[in-house]
């Protein structure tokens, strides 16, 4: 654990970020995941998401990363590795 991060020391697993919700908001969802895949992945998985009923609700800040929500409001996010993440698989 890192700060408010839980972090896979070995690197074989992703990263999970605790984010502090917005008291002024209504809260819709119990949870908003992200998902953080390399760049060249991004838009792959974002078109799969789509495909499967995902709705773009802001792409404002794409590539770095698009926010979706399904038909219930439940929101994710698809966001490509700005954190300086590096695939396990390129560290050989």
């Amino acid at each position: 654990m890192l700060g408010d991060n839980a972090i896979d020391p070995l690197g074989n697993s992703s990263t999970i970020w605790m984010q502090e919700l917005d008291e002024s908001k209504r809260l819709k969802h119990a949870m908003h995941i992200d998902v953080s895949v390399p760049l060249e992945h991004a838009e792959a998985r974002l078109n799969a998401a789509v495909k499967a009923g995902g709705i773009v609700i802001d792409d404002s800040h794409a590539p770095a990363y698009w926010i979706l929500s399904d038909r219930s409001g439940d929101k994710v996010c698809i966001a490509s590795w700005p954190d300086g993440a590096v695939d396990p698989k390129d560290n050989n």
